[in-house]
């Protein structure tokens, strides 16, 4: 049975046990004498205590006999009682809406074969179960009497396999899509909306700030649902915290039942009260996953749950491995905007090391949690194939992180930039993109400087940049060409390529980019166009109003 997105398990879900009909601790009944032969009372015991269901159906697919196993699946997905599976209903009025699929079995069934599918799916309104399901001919006196189906349930095995693939492509989404100079807003909330996505969570939040400091450059991607003004709300109580540092870096995951009527009693959060009051969303329970890194608190993640859910410890793995992602993007935030204010090679030297150390903490991060779904998926059948690619595309990443790594320390405010210009820096990055990718990236413009202050200029060559990476990394081009050129009041990059194109309506992993140049563009009174077309190529123009730079 589905309950929404894969994730955190709801009150309503059934027990990890329930899927076998055997209970978690142990039953009796009692079992009185019987004159009953050996043979018989064998196979009667067989027929009924098996934790496998057993049906049999007369040859128009009639109920003949079933064991309790067997009408037990209606009770734990449909609520039905023992009368549901009474003999002689009809099995298409027991599973309405799946004739096709039940008259298929049937036929090869009525042929005198046997058929053995698994995960064979059952869909109802509202539910949908999955089985591996045997169907056999039985017969009397050599002539074929009826139809045996034996049935396992296979719905739990199933969607933990989809849980865990939507999961790992979570993840790998969030990895691909982290870069340093990203609008850090942009990252918390692709974040915030993977764990919506592949969670029972009703509403996501994530809460940070730099430097370890709550009440020091907060940012929070809050979650539209509590609505407007709900990031200040949590900024004041996040001022009144009085915790120490030491004690936020220590605390595990939190995990708080019926927490939004205990926790509105509490006057330390009358700040948010208003919001956790308001009926939508709804929810009970709530899970705080603190953001560590290096031992410091950047932030946390708030996940507000239906009530009774139930976290389990694949759970917990998987918010702690996004909570890391996300303490990783503030962590790297804060050091970019260090070393965008500091002077001197030493510091840019120094702050270089600290980036190289946290990528490499990414690549760990994301290298054991391959390791860790491979083992999980090893035992997974078929269904489990889309997890195992996703593995192998997080694989590929962490190959790749490391060139991008060194790319990355490289553009640490390259110093031809600063003294040359931005046409000048894009030219030494196309040579140094032309020499790795074996592309030719060919840069046009004045060899004066432009007239756009140093801020302006840096955004425009971050633009041309990300463009460029962009270009190569996904459309797999021959040649990419940048032009900038005044025009009028304005300055226009236009970044072309002759690549395989893409689909601009479509939100794709590892495009994130566009967002970011986009935001530059319009931080300067800009605007960002894109152009695209499938097997015709990408055009990135932005336009930008001509600044004054300063004496």
């Amino acid at each position: 049975m589905t309950t929404g997105s894969p994730g955190l398990d709801d009150g309503s879900r059934r027990s990890p046990r329930a899927s076998t009909s055997m209970p978690e601790i142990p039953e009796t009944h009692p079992l009185p004498p019987t004159d009953q032969p050996l043979e018989r009372q064998l196979l009667d015991l067989f027929f009924d205590r098996v934790p496998f269901g057993l049906a049999l159906f007369d040859l128009e697919g009639r109920l003949v006999r079933c064991n309790r196993t067997w009408s037990g699946y209606f009770e734990l997905y449909f609520g039905a009682g023992p009368e549901y599976a009474a003999p002689g209903t009809p099995i298409t009025d027991l599973i309405p809406g799946n004739e096709e699929a039940l008259g298929e079995l049937f036929e090869h069934v009525r042929s005198g074969r046997l058929v053995r599918q698994a995960a064979h799916r059952i869909a109802l309104p509202g539910v949908e179960t999955f089985w591996d399901v045997v169907f056999a001919p039985v017969y009397d006196d050599g002539r074929l009497a009826g139809v045996l189906d034996v049935v396992t349930d296979a719905t739990d095995r199933v969607l933990s396999g989809e849980r865990l693939a939507a999961r790992v492509q979570a993840f790998t989404s969030v990895a691909a899509s982290m870069t340093v100079d990203q609008p850090l807003l942009i990252t918390l909330d692709g974040i915030r909306a993977q764990l919506l996505r592949t969670t029972s969570a009703t509403a996501c939040s994530v809460v940070t700030w730099s430097a370890g400091t709550p009440d020091e450059s907060f940012t929070m991607a809050a979650d539209p649902a509590f609505g407007s003004g709900y990031a200040d709300a949590v900024h004041a109580m996040n001022r009144a915290d009085d915790r120490d540092q030491a004690e936020l870096a220590r605390r595990p995951i939190s995990v708080v039942p019926g927490a939004r009527a205990r926790l509105l009693l509490d006057p330390r959060f009358a700040p948010v009260a208003p919001f956790w009051r308001a009926p939508r969303p709804v929810w009970d329970d709530l899970v705080v996953v603190p953001l560590v890194a290096g031992a410091v608190a950047y932030g946390e993640l708030h996940l507000h749950l239906p009530e009774g859910a139930r976290v389990t410890d694949d759970d917990r793995d998987y918010l702690r491995a996004m909570a890391d992602q996300a303490a990783l993007a503030v962590q790297n935030r804060w050091l970019f905007d260090q070393q965008a204010e500091a002077v001197g090679l030493a510091e840019r030297q120094r702050l270089a090391r600290d980036l190289h150390d946290s990528v490499s903490q990414a690549l760990f991060s994301m290298t054991m949690h391959a390791r860790a779904a491979e083992r999980r998926l090893a035992d997974l059948g078929p269904e489990a194939q889309p997890a195992r690619q996703e593995v192998a595309l997080l694989h590929e990443l962490t190959r790749g992180a490391l060139a991008e790594m060194r790319a990355l320390i490289f553009e640490l405010r390259p110093q031809s930039l600063v003294e040359e210009g931005a046409v000048a820096a894009l030219r030494k990055q196309a040579a140094a993109v032309s020499a790795r990718e074996q592309v030719a990236v060919e840069v046009v413009g004045p060899d004066a400087r432009l007239p756009l202050t140093a801020a302006a200029e840096e955004h425009l060559y971050r633009i041309g940049l990300e463009a460029v990476h962009n270009a190569v990394k996904h459309g797999h081009p021959t040649r990419v060409s940048l032009v900038v050129a005044q025009r009028g009041n304005q300055v226009e990059l236009t970044v072309s390529d002759d690549g395989i194109g893409f689909d601009t309506g479509l939100d794709r992993p590892g495009h994130l980019g566009l967002g970011t140049m986009r935001e530059r563009a319009e931080a300067l009174g800009g605007r960002l166009d894109i152009r695209s077309h499938i097997d015709h190529g990408t055009v990135v123009v932005a336009t930008v109003p001509v600044q004054d730079p300063p004496d």
